[in-house]
């Protein structure tokens, strides 16, 4: 097999990120965009020695479970991942994906339930970054980065995020350009402006406005300060203005230096009854109506009573912990960004909730501390990065031998390496997906864990 060869080949499965798998003599391939079942004229564009990958040349043989996208630029932009594919079949694929990653490490789960969907699977996103950048011809443009690259898809109509946001970043692009300011060029490492960010409460419908510039310099002028005077006029409900300045190589989008330019230093949000800050860089869920039931997945499943303490291990800004505080005599969160810690403090403070703590430092290091203060968690509650838990951690769990575990991923891999270990002393009762981010092949989970 070499890269340019044309081939008819069968998919056979689909894998992790919904990209389909086919085989051709004992070689693995996989076909991004494609369905089990189908058969894929297929040019190979690129060969390893394990694997090769293939692209669509003509599809000979089409699923039943095939659709056509919503969004005209959905084969370019890196975005969404399964558009192509009805949105039943997204539900059951991201059962599926979850289910063989448990059978891959060999867990025992009492219960693997069906993935929890939404009514609309569209207009879900509460936050967009958009990347403002020049092209060859020194245009400013506005949209998505094409897949595997950071040239510009130009597109300011997301069908997966609120349609109010895609008119306000809109209408921040239009009056920055008109004013003369570029985007920023990845190869030449100048220009004017990196991102436009736009943060909404779907909720409060509440607007955040963060423009993250390469230099400060222009943006101290008349010409900005016209701007923003028009924006904090024009954008119902605006609350906050920033800049941000990011003049790294990297490709973090955010920088360190911020600096709030109109209005106030937070927009507040609702999860079921809850009330949340949100500062530029606060991690708040991408979509609040499947957040709350995340978190009610989770509730329900530990059936939570008020004698008990619940330790909230990688805490954040303490959403899940506010969230379960009622139903708990006391929570204790643990998170090692000082930030997210100083959010968490805000939240407790606006939703006047008196049996939480919320501690900043490593989950090892403040586990230790509490033994050493002789408290002991009855639940434990974590939420980890993708990354999943580290063995010490998990080890500290195990000593502390909670009666119950709720277990939040976004990663079915590291869930399942993980419940593998915590498996030694505890049964696997449930683990629900839960569809938080639809169109694409990211798959959130819930499992909950009774110790044996």
């Amino acid at each position: 097999m070499k890269k340019n060869d044309r081939y008819d080949l069968e998919i056979l499965d689909n894998g992790m990120n919904f990209e389909g798998i086919a085989k051709y003599d004992h070689q693995v391939v996989f076909i991004p965009e494609t369905l089990k079942g189908e058969i894929i004229d297929t040019k190979i564009i690129k060969v390893n020695k394990s694997y090769a990958i293939g692209k669509v040349e003509s599809i000979k043989k089409i699923s039943m479970k095939r659709c056509e996208p919503f969004c005209e630029v959905y084969f370019k932009c890196g975005g969404c991942s399964c558009q192509h594919i009805e949105y039943n079949e997204q539900l059951k694929l991201k059962r599926e994906i979850v289910e063989n990653a448990l059978a891959k490490q060999n867990v025992s789960v009492q219960k693997i339930n069906h993935t929890i969907g939404m009514g609309i699977p569209m207009y879900y996103r509460n936050k967009v970054q958009y990347p403002v950048r020049r092209n060859l011809k020194e245009e400013t443009k506005i949209g998505f980065y094409l897949k595997r690259s950071h040239a510009i898809v130009e597109n300011i109509s997301c069908y997966i995020q609120h349609y109010e946001i895609d008119r306000i970043a809109k209408l921040v692009f239009e009056k920055l350009v008109r004013e003369g300011f570029v985007g920023y060029s990845d190869d030449k490492k100048d220009g004017d402006i990196r991102h436009i960010i736009i943060r909404r409460g779907a909720n409060t419908h509440e607007v955040m406005i963060v423009i993250v510039v390469n230099h400060q310099e222009a943006f101290q002028s008349d010409r900005f300060n016209m701007i923003v005077k028009e924006l904090s006029s024009e954008i119902e409900n605006i609350k906050s203005i920033y800049l941000n300045l990011n003049n790294s190589v990297t490709n973090e989008i955010l920088g360190r230096n911020e600096k709030l330019i109109f209005g106030e230093k937070y927009i507040y949000d609702y999860i079921g009854k809850y009330k949340y800050a949100i500062s530029p860089k606060s991690f708040f869920q991408v979509n609040t109506i499947q957040a709350e039931v995340l978190y009610q997945t989770l509730k329900d499943g530990l059936k939570l009573n008020q004698r008990e303490i619940l330790f909230d291990l990688y805490s954040g800004v303490g959403s899940i912990g506010i969230f379960l505080s009622n139903d708990v005599a006391k929570v204790y969160g643990i998170e090692i960004e000082k930030q997210a810690v100083e959010m968490a403090n805000i939240n407790i403070s606006e939703n006047n909730i008196t049996n939480a703590e919320y501690i900043a430092g490593s989950v090892e290091e403040k586990i230790v501390e509490f033994k050493e203060r002789n408290i002991s968690p009855d639940v434990i509650v974590v939420d980890p990065p993708r990354k999943g838990l580290d063995e010490e951690s998990i080890q500290y769990i195990l000593e502390f031998a909670p009666e119950k575990i709720g277990y939040v991923s976004c990663n079915p891999a590291t869930l399942a390496r993980d419940l593998k270990l915590l498996s030694e002393k505890y049964s696997v009762l449930s683990v629900t997906p839960v569809d938080m981010f639809p169109q694409t092949s990211a798959i959130e989970s819930v499992a909950i864990l009774k110790r044996k």
